[in-house]
């Protein structure tokens, strides 16, 4: 936690437990990083946060009356940018499934382990600091984009970006008759297209533009599987499957941004080209060493497919370019998803491949290196 120490004033941590032995455990470990407010119940919990701000909350799921799901759900109900760590000893994937729908941001299984939930708090109260856009963050933001053109556009283009969505997402709260809602709802869901178009060209754009350094985090690939499923939302009539092993380690290190970036561009694809049937999400792990593994996410869709010849030749990854590029095409969009996911493989020394046939729908796999850490 050394690397973020500031005002410990600034900091603070809810920790919610039924139990004393796991609360006294997490105030000693946070007390020198955050001022530590500890809970005994969900009830308790719940009241504390309606009086007091908290950044980071770790609540016990099972617990004597209100549940840790309850405390998940109050607190973002109350601070949307509050990040929620669940903790539990009693491990199943409905139960982790039911957590990240809510807004979790970490799901762990007592005991936990010392370095792995100091490393999670780290990357959650830094996730804290970029939603709410802190000053350090700010500045740092600004400094980076004096040297370099592109930083410059995408901050130019997300802050008044970042304004609508949020003024957008205030008006749907207001009493709005049912042909206002409808025109705010397509007011939104416009500008969320026009700004992941927007982020795609530049992200795409600084790839090919220099040599940026990779991320390099420690995460639970089992939970970032979980969210992206989460945040997909398959067509009327398509089912959105996974199938996630228990063999797939707890905890890797890696690219966790660009890896994030990759999937879930795989699975907005699929979704996009199917409109009947299912899209599948897979995953696996091939040890490759006593400390490296290899992830692969495998994505299926019962989709339109591809024609062969565009796979043979490569041109499914080149930029700006759909199967069908005329201005009446079926499918809107740049072309770009599957050229910034090769790109951000190639650049994790990863690899991506699909199997196609039109008419049959797609298989991408995805396939990346990363280290596997003890849990």
């Amino acid at each position: 936690m050394s690397e973020i120490k500031q005002n410990t004033s600034l900091r603070r941590m809810l920790v919610v437990d039924d139990e004393e032995g796991p609360r006294q455990s997490l105030n000693m470990i946070f007390s020198d990083d955050f001022d530590v407010t500890v809970a005994s119940s969900g009830e308790e919990a719940i009241e504390l946060f309606k009086r007091k701000s908290f950044n980071i909350v770790i609540t016990d799921i099972r617990m004597r009356g209100l549940s840790g799901i309850d405390v998940l759900r109050e607190v973002k109900q109350n601070d949307p940018n509050a990040e929620v760590i669940v903790l539990t000893a009693f491990e199943t994937l409905e139960t982790a499934r039911q957590a990240i729908s809510l807004g979790a941001s970490e799901y762990l299984k007592k005991p936990f382990d010392l370095n792995h939930i100091q490393e999670v708090v780290d990357r959650c109260y830094r996730s804290y600091l970029f939603a709410t856009k802190q000053e350090e963050i700010v500045r740092q933001g600004v400094n980076a984009a004096k040297t370099n053109f592109l930083e410059i556009v995408s901050h130019e283009l997300n802050t008044p970006m970042n304004g609508i969505l949020g003024f957008i997402e205030l008006l749907k709260d207001t009493h709005l008759d049912e042909e206002q809602d409808e025109y705010v709802s397509t007011i939104h869901d416009c500008s969320v297209k026009y700004f992941e178009h927007v982020q795609d060209i530049l992200t795409y754009a600084k790839l090919t533009a220099s040599e940026s350094e990779m991320s390099n985090s420690s995460f639970n690939p089992v939970t970032m599987v979980l969210k992206l499923l989460n945040e997909t939302r398959p067509k009327a009539g398509v089912s959105l499957d996974s199938d996630l092993p228990p063999s797939l380690p707890a905890y890797v290190s890696g690219a966790e941004q660009e890896i994030r970036i990759v999937v879930r561009k795989l699975l907005q694809n699929a979704v996009k080209f199917t409109e009947s049937g299912s899209v599948s999400l897979k995953m696996s792990a091939q040890p490759i060493s006593s400390s490296q593994v290899k992830l692969s996410y495998h994505v299926m869709d019962t989709g339109t497919g591809i024609e062969p010849s565009w796979i043979e030749e490569g041109k499914i990854f080149d930029a700006f370019t759909q199967g069908d590029s005329s201005s009446r095409r079926l499918y809107e969009g740049l072309g770009l998803g599957l050229a910034l996911c090769k790109a951000l493989a190639d650049r994790m020394k990863g690899n991506l491949s699909v199997e196609s046939a039109l008419g049959q729908g797609c298989v991408f796999t995805f396939s990346v290196v990363v280290r596997e850490e003890e849990s």
